[in-house]
């Protein structure tokens, strides 16, 4: 019986996090790209001498691996402090797709 309860503990252990693991939206490589801008626009806000938050930090690293959440939470902290983000490459073509057509 004991045997079964460590096989059961173990698996729970392994298994939730490879499932959360499994579940973060890599993006494609235009958004990951628009995530790096979006980084490199908010790391700017810092002195070199100053510390950014290590959220703030963690966030910015995540740009290749969990990518929307990522873009959602620098969009965020951008307009939070008054700065516009930079313009989303795909939005750019889109409105020009459609703003030539009549």
């Amino acid at each position: 019986m004991k045997f079964v309860q460590t096989c059961l503990v173990t698996g729970l252990v392994i298994g939730i996090p490879c499932a959360g693991f499994a579940q973060q939206s890599k993006g494609n490589p235009s958004d990951i790209k628009y995530c790096d801008a979006l980084s490199k626009a908010y790391s700017s806000l810092f002195p070199a001498m100053e510390a950014m938050p290590a959220s703030d930090a963690v966030t910015m690293n995540r740009c290749d691996t969990d990518t929307r959440v990522s873009i959602a939470t620098l969009e965020e902290k951008l307009r939070g402090k008054k700065i516009e983000p930079p313009p989303h490459e795909s939005f750019a073509q889109q409105v020009e797709i459609t703003g030539n057509i009549r």
